[in-house]
Protein backbone atom coordinates (compact mmCIF):
# COMPACT_ATOMS: atom_id res chain seq x y z
CA UNK A 1 0.00 0.00 0.00
CA UNK A 2 1.32 3.73 -0.78
CA UNK A 3 1.14 5.83 1.91
CA UNK A 4 0.12 9.22 0.80
CA UNK A 5 -0.70 12.32 3.71
CA UNK A 6 1.23 15.19 5.63
CA UNK A 7 5.02 13.66 5.44
CA UNK A 8 4.76 12.76 2.09
CA UNK A 9 4.07 16.76 1.22
CA UNK A 10 6.51 17.65 3.48
CA UNK A 11 9.32 15.75 1.42
CA UNK A 12 8.17 16.90 -1.45
CA UNK A 13 7.71 20.85 -0.18
CA UNK A 14 11.82 20.84 1.36
CA UNK A 15 13.29 18.61 -1.43
CA UNK A 16 11.62 21.42 -3.93
CA UNK A 17 13.06 24.28 -1.44
CA UNK A 18 16.87 22.44 -1.41
CA UNK A 19 16.88 21.76 -5.10
CA UNK A 20 15.51 26.09 -5.56
CA UNK A 21 18.29 27.01 -3.00
CA UNK A 22 21.06 25.47 -4.94
CA UNK A 23 19.63 26.74 -8.55
CA UNK A 24 19.77 30.71 -6.71
CA UNK A 25 23.12 29.70 -5.21
CA UNK A 26 24.16 29.09 -9.02
CA UNK A 27 22.45 32.28 -10.50
CA UNK A 28 23.85 34.74 -8.06
CA UNK A 29 27.13 33.81 -8.49
CA UNK A 30 27.03 34.95 -12.46
CA UNK A 31 28.68 37.95 -13.87
CA UNK A 32 25.06 38.52 -15.46
CA UNK A 33 23.31 38.73 -12.20
CA UNK A 34 20.95 41.68 -12.49
CA UNK A 35 18.57 43.62 -10.23
CA UNK A 36 15.51 41.72 -10.94
CA UNK A 37 17.76 38.77 -10.52
CA UNK A 38 17.86 39.89 -6.53
CA UNK A 39 14.49 40.80 -6.30
CA UNK A 40 13.27 37.56 -7.09
CA UNK A 41 15.61 36.36 -5.02
CA UNK A 42 14.71 38.26 -1.83
CA UNK A 43 10.65 37.56 -3.01
CA UNK A 44 11.44 33.49 -2.94
CA UNK A 45 13.79 33.83 0.38
CA UNK A 46 11.21 35.80 2.57
CA UNK A 47 7.92 33.00 0.61
CA UNK A 48 8.42 30.73 3.52
CA UNK A 49 10.92 29.73 6.60
CA UNK A 50 11.42 26.43 4.79
CA UNK A 51 13.28 28.54 2.10
CA UNK A 52 15.34 30.21 4.54
CA UNK A 53 16.46 26.92 6.26
CA UNK A 54 16.79 25.46 2.55
CA UNK A 55 19.15 29.01 1.55
CA UNK A 56 21.15 28.68 5.20
CA UNK A 57 21.84 24.56 4.42
CA UNK A 58 22.97 25.25 0.44
CA UNK A 59 25.04 28.22 1.35
CA UNK A 60 26.89 26.23 4.11
CA UNK A 61 27.39 23.28 1.98
CA UNK A 62 28.26 25.34 -1.03
CA UNK A 63 30.92 27.41 1.52
CA UNK A 64 32.53 24.10 2.99
CA UNK A 65 33.38 23.12 -0.73
CA UNK A 66 35.06 26.01 -1.32
CA UNK A 67 32.83 27.14 -4.74
CA UNK A 68 31.71 30.24 -3.14
CA UNK A 69 35.21 32.00 -2.68
CA UNK A 70 37.14 30.16 -5.87
CA UNK A 71 35.39 28.46 -8.56
CA UNK A 72 35.04 30.93 -11.79
CA UNK A 73 30.92 31.21 -12.07
CA UNK A 74 31.26 30.57 -15.78
CA UNK A 75 33.06 26.95 -14.80
CA UNK A 76 29.73 26.66 -12.82
CA UNK A 77 27.26 27.52 -15.09
CA UNK A 78 29.01 25.46 -17.71
CA UNK A 79 28.65 28.20 -20.22
CA UNK A 80 25.48 29.12 -18.95
CA UNK A 81 23.76 25.48 -19.52
CA UNK A 82 22.45 25.00 -15.98
CA UNK A 83 19.90 27.95 -16.21
CA UNK A 84 18.43 25.79 -19.37
CA UNK A 85 17.18 23.55 -16.44
CA UNK A 86 14.68 24.44 -14.26
CA UNK A 87 15.33 25.32 -10.63
CA UNK A 88 13.98 21.95 -9.18
CA UNK A 89 16.50 19.24 -10.84
CA UNK A 90 18.56 19.24 -8.34
CA UNK A 91 20.46 16.24 -9.71
CA UNK A 92 21.09 18.37 -13.61
CA UNK A 93 22.85 20.88 -11.52
CA UNK A 94 25.02 19.07 -9.05
CA UNK A 95 26.26 16.76 -12.53
CA UNK A 96 26.95 20.23 -14.11
CA UNK A 97 28.52 21.23 -11.74
CA UNK A 98 30.52 18.24 -11.07
CA UNK A 99 31.96 17.97 -14.34
CA UNK A 100 32.93 21.56 -14.51
CA UNK A 101 34.32 21.40 -11.25
CA UNK A 102 36.61 18.53 -12.13
CA UNK A 103 37.60 20.03 -15.60
CA UNK A 104 38.82 22.95 -13.78
CA UNK A 105 40.52 21.57 -10.31
CA UNK A 106 43.63 21.29 -11.78
CA UNK A 107 44.00 25.04 -12.75
CA UNK A 108 42.00 26.43 -9.94
CA UNK A 109 44.39 24.27 -7.60
CA UNK A 110 47.67 26.30 -9.27
CA UNK A 111 45.79 29.51 -8.84
CA UNK A 112 45.04 28.79 -5.33
CA UNK A 113 48.67 27.91 -4.62
CA UNK A 114 50.22 31.47 -6.12
CA UNK A 115 46.90 33.08 -4.65
CA UNK A 116 47.73 31.74 -1.00
CA UNK A 117 51.38 32.78 -1.66
CA UNK A 118 50.84 36.22 -2.65
CA UNK A 119 48.98 36.53 0.42
CA UNK A 120 51.33 35.79 2.89
CA UNK A 121 53.84 37.95 1.00
CA UNK A 122 51.50 41.03 1.66
CA UNK A 123 51.99 43.25 4.98
CA UNK A 124 48.85 44.16 7.05
CA UNK A 125 47.41 46.88 4.88
CA UNK A 126 44.31 47.26 7.51
CA UNK A 127 43.46 51.28 7.41
CA UNK A 128 41.29 52.66 10.50
CA UNK A 129 38.84 55.26 10.03
CA UNK A 130 36.87 57.44 12.37
CA UNK A 131 34.51 60.59 12.97
CA UNK A 132 34.95 62.96 15.75
CA UNK A 133 31.88 63.61 17.79
CA UNK A 134 28.94 65.22 16.08
CA UNK A 135 31.06 65.04 12.76
CA UNK A 136 29.47 62.57 9.29
CA UNK A 137 32.22 61.57 7.39
CA UNK A 138 32.20 59.56 3.93
CA UNK A 139 35.02 57.06 3.19
CA UNK A 140 35.05 55.17 -0.45
CA UNK A 141 36.93 51.93 -0.37
CA UNK A 142 39.38 51.22 -3.23
CA UNK A 143 36.76 48.49 -4.31
CA UNK A 144 34.12 51.21 -4.70
CA UNK A 145 32.41 50.33 -1.52
CA UNK A 146 31.31 53.21 0.43
CA UNK A 147 31.36 53.65 3.94
CA UNK A 148 29.75 56.54 5.77
CA UNK A 149 30.23 56.96 9.64
CA UNK A 150 27.98 58.57 12.28
CA UNK A 151 28.86 60.74 15.08
CA UNK A 152 31.43 59.01 17.13
CA UNK A 153 32.58 55.81 14.73
CA UNK A 154 35.08 54.06 13.82
CA UNK A 155 35.80 51.44 11.46
CA UNK A 156 38.97 49.55 10.69
CA UNK A 157 38.80 48.03 7.03
CA UNK A 158 41.31 45.05 5.72
CA UNK A 159 40.54 44.61 1.57
CA UNK A 160 42.82 41.56 0.67
CA UNK A 161 42.47 39.40 -2.67
CA UNK A 162 40.25 36.62 -0.37
CA UNK A 163 38.21 38.75 1.61
CA UNK A 164 36.58 42.81 2.37
CA UNK A 165 36.50 42.29 6.35
CA UNK A 166 34.94 45.45 8.25
CA UNK A 167 35.61 46.15 11.85
CA UNK A 168 32.96 48.29 13.18
CA UNK A 169 34.78 49.39 16.36
CA UNK A 170 32.10 51.72 18.00
CA UNK A 171 29.19 53.64 17.16
CA UNK A 172 27.52 53.62 13.75
CA UNK A 173 28.09 52.56 9.97
CA UNK A 174 26.14 52.93 6.63
CA UNK A 175 27.50 50.50 3.77
CA UNK A 176 27.02 50.82 0.30
CA UNK A 177 28.92 47.63 -1.18
CA UNK A 178 30.06 47.35 -4.27
CA UNK A 179 29.50 44.18 -6.22
CA UNK A 180 32.42 42.12 -5.85
CA UNK A 181 31.93 38.06 -6.41
CA UNK A 182 35.41 36.55 -5.58
CA UNK A 183 35.96 38.64 -2.54
CA UNK A 184 33.16 38.65 0.04
CA UNK A 185 32.35 41.89 1.99
CA UNK A 186 32.16 41.06 5.36
CA UNK A 187 31.51 43.19 8.58
CA UNK A 188 32.73 41.67 12.04
CA UNK A 189 30.75 43.77 15.55
CA UNK A 190 30.64 42.59 18.64
CA UNK A 191 28.28 39.25 18.99
CA UNK A 192 27.62 39.53 15.53
CA UNK A 193 28.80 38.66 11.86
CA UNK A 194 26.96 40.30 8.91
CA UNK A 195 27.94 39.05 5.33
CA UNK A 196 26.59 41.29 2.17
CA UNK A 197 25.69 39.99 -1.35
CA UNK A 198 26.10 43.45 -3.13
CA UNK A 199 23.60 45.57 -0.75
CA UNK A 200 23.21 48.58 1.45
CA UNK A 201 22.84 48.92 5.17
CA UNK A 202 23.28 50.14 8.45
CA UNK A 203 24.89 48.85 11.82
CA UNK A 204 24.79 50.47 15.17
CA UNK A 205 26.85 49.72 17.88
CA UNK A 206 25.35 51.27 20.95
CA UNK A 207 27.78 51.22 24.08
CA UNK A 208 26.08 48.77 25.74
CA UNK A 209 27.09 46.73 22.87
CA UNK A 210 23.45 46.06 21.41
CA UNK A 211 24.12 45.80 17.76
CA UNK A 212 21.18 47.09 15.33
CA UNK A 213 21.43 45.67 11.91
CA UNK A 214 18.62 47.09 9.62
CA UNK A 215 18.71 46.50 5.48
CA UNK A 216 18.14 49.38 3.37
CA UNK A 217 18.44 47.13 -0.29
CA UNK A 218 19.80 43.29 -1.09
CA UNK A 219 20.05 40.90 1.16
CA UNK A 220 22.52 40.30 4.07
CA UNK A 221 23.42 37.49 6.42
CA UNK A 222 23.63 38.16 9.77
CA UNK A 223 25.48 35.54 12.13
CA UNK A 224 25.96 35.16 16.14
CA UNK A 225 29.79 34.95 16.61
CA UNK A 226 30.34 31.96 18.22
CA UNK A 227 31.43 31.64 22.04
CA UNK A 228 28.65 34.24 22.91
CA UNK A 229 26.50 33.18 25.82
CA UNK A 230 24.22 31.89 23.50
CA UNK A 231 24.16 28.22 23.41
CA UNK A 232 23.41 27.43 19.31
CA UNK A 233 25.03 30.54 17.20
CA UNK A 234 22.07 30.94 14.68
CA UNK A 235 22.56 33.02 11.41
CA UNK A 236 19.06 34.78 9.55
CA UNK A 237 18.85 36.29 6.15
CA UNK A 238 17.47 40.10 6.10
CA UNK A 239 16.15 41.80 2.92
CA UNK A 240 14.87 45.10 2.75
CA UNK A 241 13.21 46.71 4.94
CA UNK A 242 14.12 44.21 7.45
CA UNK A 243 16.20 44.48 11.20
CA UNK A 244 17.66 42.23 13.57
CA UNK A 245 19.09 43.12 17.59
CA UNK A 246 22.27 40.75 18.43
CA UNK A 247 23.60 40.97 21.75
CA UNK A 248 25.81 38.93 23.86
CA UNK A 249 23.42 38.61 26.03
CA UNK A 250 20.14 37.19 24.33
CA UNK A 251 21.38 36.70 21.33
CA UNK A 252 19.83 37.49 17.86
CA UNK A 253 16.26 38.64 18.07
CA UNK A 254 13.79 40.23 14.87
CA UNK A 255 13.57 44.03 15.60
CA UNK A 256 10.97 46.23 14.57
CA UNK A 257 13.18 48.94 13.22
CA UNK A 258 12.25 52.12 11.23
CA UNK A 259 14.91 52.08 8.11
CA UNK A 260 13.79 55.43 7.56
CA UNK A 261 14.46 56.40 11.68
CA UNK A 262 17.14 54.20 11.73
CA UNK A 263 19.37 56.30 8.60
CA UNK A 264 18.21 60.02 9.47
CA UNK A 265 21.49 60.77 10.42
CA UNK A 266 22.39 60.58 7.14
CA UNK A 267 20.42 63.69 6.24
CA UNK A 268 21.93 65.27 9.92
CA UNK A 269 18.52 64.22 11.29
CA UNK A 270 17.17 62.62 14.86
CA UNK A 271 13.47 60.79 14.71
CA UNK A 272 11.99 60.53 17.70
CA UNK A 273 9.26 58.23 17.58
CA UNK A 274 7.21 58.41 21.05
CA UNK A 275 10.47 58.84 22.92
CA UNK A 276 10.85 59.40 26.68
CA UNK A 277 12.82 62.34 27.67
CA UNK A 278 16.14 60.17 29.02
CA UNK A 279 15.56 58.47 25.38
CA UNK A 280 15.82 62.04 23.89
CA UNK A 281 18.58 63.01 25.93
CA UNK A 282 20.97 59.95 25.29
CA UNK A 283 20.62 60.55 21.74
CA UNK A 284 21.23 63.87 21.70
CA UNK A 285 24.39 63.25 23.70
CA UNK A 286 25.58 61.13 20.82
CA UNK A 287 26.38 64.79 19.05
CA UNK A 288 27.79 66.62 21.96
CA UNK A 289 30.57 66.76 24.05
CA UNK A 290 28.99 68.87 26.64
CA UNK A 291 26.42 66.51 27.51
CA UNK A 292 22.71 66.56 28.78
CA UNK A 293 21.50 65.44 32.30
CA UNK A 294 17.91 64.98 33.05
CA UNK A 295 16.86 65.70 36.90
CA UNK A 296 14.94 62.82 38.33
CA UNK A 297 11.90 64.46 39.18
CA UNK A 298 11.37 65.28 34.92
CA UNK A 299 10.89 62.02 34.57
CA UNK A 300 7.65 61.53 33.32
CA UNK A 301 5.26 59.51 31.64
CA UNK A 302 5.24 62.31 28.42
CA UNK A 303 6.34 61.51 25.22
CA UNK A 304 7.65 63.40 22.06
CA UNK A 305 7.32 62.40 18.58
CA UNK A 306 9.30 64.61 15.51
CA UNK A 307 12.42 65.26 12.97
CA UNK A 308 14.88 67.15 15.11
CA UNK A 309 18.64 68.53 13.75
CA UNK A 310 21.64 67.08 14.72
CA UNK A 311 23.73 69.96 12.45
CA UNK A 312 22.56 72.70 15.53
CA UNK A 313 22.77 70.69 18.72
CA UNK A 314 22.00 73.79 21.07
CA UNK A 315 18.96 74.36 19.10
CA UNK A 316 17.63 70.83 19.10
CA UNK A 317 18.72 70.89 22.89
CA UNK A 318 16.02 73.85 23.46
CA UNK A 319 13.57 72.57 21.43
CA UNK A 320 13.40 68.80 23.33
CA UNK A 321 13.26 70.80 25.78
CA UNK A 322 10.41 73.08 25.12
CA UNK A 323 8.42 69.68 23.79
CA UNK A 324 8.86 68.46 27.06
CA UNK A 325 7.81 71.45 29.01
CA UNK A 326 10.68 71.49 30.88
CA UNK A 327 13.56 74.19 31.28
CA UNK A 328 17.51 74.20 30.33
CA UNK A 329 20.63 75.33 32.93
CA UNK A 330 24.05 75.23 32.43
CA UNK A 331 26.17 73.66 34.81
CA UNK A 332 30.12 73.14 35.48
CA UNK A 333 30.01 70.37 32.70
CA UNK A 334 26.94 69.63 31.08
CA UNK A 335 23.50 71.08 30.27
CA UNK A 336 20.77 69.76 32.73
CA UNK A 337 16.87 69.45 31.87
CA UNK A 338 14.02 69.80 34.79
CA UNK A 339 11.06 70.95 35.48
CA UNK A 340 10.13 74.99 35.71
CA UNK A 341 10.37 76.31 39.43
CA UNK A 342 7.29 77.05 41.06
Amino acid sequence: MKLTGNNSTGKVSNKQASDQALGWVVRLRSDAVQETDMEAFAHWLTASDGNQQAWEQALDLWETAGVLSYLPSQDLLASSEIFAEPLNNTDGLLRKWSAGFWRTLTATSASLVIAVAVFFAFEDNSQRYYSAVGEYKQVTLADGSVIELNTDSAVNVSLDQAVREIELLKGEAFFTVASDRQRPFVVQVGAATVQALGTAFNIYRSQENQIEVAVIEGVVRVSESKGSAVAAPRSKMLVANQAVVVSSASGLVDASLKTEQATAWRQQQIIFDDASVTQAAASLNRYRQDKIMVADQSQSNRRISGIFSTSEPQQTLFAVAEAFELEVSQQADHWLLSPPNP
